[in-house]
């Protein structure tokens, strides 16, 4: 058995380009797993096994399952592996209910995709899921796919109880906008540091760069969500220049956890920003921008000069809509995020791995080794990957110029419906592939990839759970959110600092929460 267990890592060289089927009227070139190893080794995979999915991972619940005589993709995951799949889609909103229900009745999938690392935790507690770790060694290619950051959230109690899910996408959606016609006009450059950025904004505000004679410009905008939140909107990318974060934003440094939303460069960081607002550099609807629809409007209006907003509003769809709402397409330009006091250029951390793949732990070893090398298969085969991140070749993706061309942006409609099923493989995409994403505009495509040096490794603060027994958990951070608020706008003025950080420790029991994160992040392994 150990024999036979050794070969699979080396099953995904062995996939060959065959088999045909027809879409759009013609006949479609499609992979084959139908091969032998380097070694002339068959399949290591004599009989076939029943493996039950459950794939709330889809990007589209709404569409159907194809009939396996149509599923491409489906049909390459079973002759890949030898294996007879079949999948579940839930219907959005009800994957836990229906997961649960199953789970209730005995009737467990074999592999279930979960959403979030407090569900694949809460499950394995349950005695619902498999321990992983005796067989990964088995698969290194996998385990180099995802990156330490991802595997270390699928540690759970000292054990790998799930595989990474799908990559989460960086580098973005908080995208540094700045008008660029604007700087061309004031001349000045494009700035790279705090300090000229204060310079920029202040100019874009008081030199009316738009020429209308109007005092109806502004540096910046930000916003905060409904909660109270700074995180996303804005604000958070400036704090990043001091290397600070708002909730629950913790790192690690010197065998030690740092929390950033106290951290004493947060003060700076709440002083950069307050004085943002006394200058009156930022748009003072601010407060009104609760969601992303709305920076959107004031993105599209022109009349503010720097916001983070996501790259692909360089789209033209979105260069219509800027059309369309203030008569012209305002020159925005994606930069560099700008470099803090103390060296940093972050333009955020890469998202954390809350989902995963989980196994039931009613499969016994055989099919726990089947699974992980479909898993192997899916994430690993170079040639097998544009079949299922793009589509069909021929259809969504061709070779042009011996180089992969991405075509599902030039569908019809009715062709992208016809194939909407083939949004449940799409899975293995890398979160750093631009072809993928079809953009138009050539300069999405550069800005998304310039980001990608400004991504900063996951904070280690995102894999705590909570504590049932942390009963001010929730007011303690309301009050750090609104504390933050405050301090930027002058409301509660930076001398009191020490005092928000004493109310924090007598009020809200600070201890207590640092207490937990000290004894999660020493069962995780971050600190001693």
């Amino acid at each position: 058995m150990q024999r036979k267990a050794n070969t699979i890592a080396i099953l995904t060289a062995i996939v060959g380009m065959g088999t045909v089927l027809s879409g759009c009227g013609e006949q479609k070139e499609v992979i084959s797993t139908a091969s032998s190893n380097s070694q002339g080794q068959t399949n290591p995979f004599e009989s076939k096994l029943k493996i039950s999915m459950f794939n709330q991972g889809t990007f589209n619940a709404a569409a159907p399952i194809a009939p396996r005589e149509e599923d491409i993709q489906r049909q390459m995951l079973e002759k890949a592996v030898n294996i007879d799949l079949e999948m579940m889609i839930p219907q959005s909103g009800q994957a836990t209910t229906k997961l649960n229900t199953l789970i209730a009745g005995g009737d467990i999938p074999d592999l279930i995709f979960l959403k979030s690392r407090a569900d694949l935790a809460q499950y394995y507690d349950q005695g619902v899921l498999a321990d992983l770790t005796p067989y990964l060694d088995q698969f290194p290619e996998l385990q180099k796919r995802f990156s330490d950051d991802s595997w270390k959230a699928m540690s759970y109690q000292g054990k790998t109880i799930g595989v990474p899910g799908y990559d989460n996408v960086n580098g973005i959606s908080r995208s540094f906008f700045i008008r660029n016609d604007w700087l061309k006009k004031l001349n000045m450059e494009v700035p790279t540091t705090a300090d000229e950025l204060f310079e920029v904004m202040k100019a874009f505000t008081e030199k009316d760069p738009d020429g209308n004679g109007k005092n109806d410009t502004y540096g910046f905008i930000g916003g905060m969500n409904k909660e109270g939140s700074l995180q996303t909107y804005g604000f958070d990318s400036l704090m990043w220049m001091f290397g600070v974060n708002p909730p629950p934003a913790i790192d690690v440094k010197d065998n030690k956890p740092v929390f950033l939303f106290t951290d004493p460069k947060m003060k700076e960081a709440l002083a950069y920003i307050h004085k943002m607002m006394e200058a009156k550099v930022v748009d003072p609807d601010w407060v009104t921008m609760t969601t992303p629809d709305l920076l959107d409007q004031k993105l599209f209006k022109g009349k503010v000069g720097f916001m983070i907003r996501d790259a692909r509003r360089l789209e033209p769809d979105y260069q219509q809509k800027m059309k369309e709402i203030s008569g012209e397409v305002p020159e925005w330009i994606v930069i560099p995020p700008m470099i803090g006091p103390y060296g940093d250029q972050i333009v955020e951390n890469k998202s954390f791995q809350g989902n995963s793949w989980a196994i039931s732990k009613k499969a016994d070893k055989d099919k726990i080794i089947r699974i992980l090398s479909m898993l192997n298969y899916l994430f690993t085969d170079k040639e097998a990957y544009p079949n299922f991140a793009y589509g069909i070749k021929g259809i969504h993706w061709d070779m042009v110029d011996g180089k992969i061309k991405n075509k599902t942006s030039e569908l019809s409609k009715e062709v992208k419906e016809k194939y909407l099923w083939v949004d449940h493989y799409r899975i293995p995409r890398r979160g750093d592939d631009a072809e993928y994403f079809s953009f138009q505009n050539p300069k999405t495509t550069e800005a998304f990839e310039n980001n990608q040096k400004y991504v900063t490794p996951t904070l280690p603060g995102n894999l705590l759970t909570e504590d049932p027994n942390d009963s001010l958990a929730a007011d303690r951070q309301r009050f750090i959110n609104e504390s933050l608020v405050k301090f930027m706008t002058g409301k509660d003025p930076l001398s009191n600092w020490d005092n928000f950080l004493n109310t924090l420790d007598t009020k809200f029991d600070m201890q207590k929460y640092k207490d937990t994160v000290i004894k999660q992040f020493k069962d995780a392994g971050l600190i001693k």
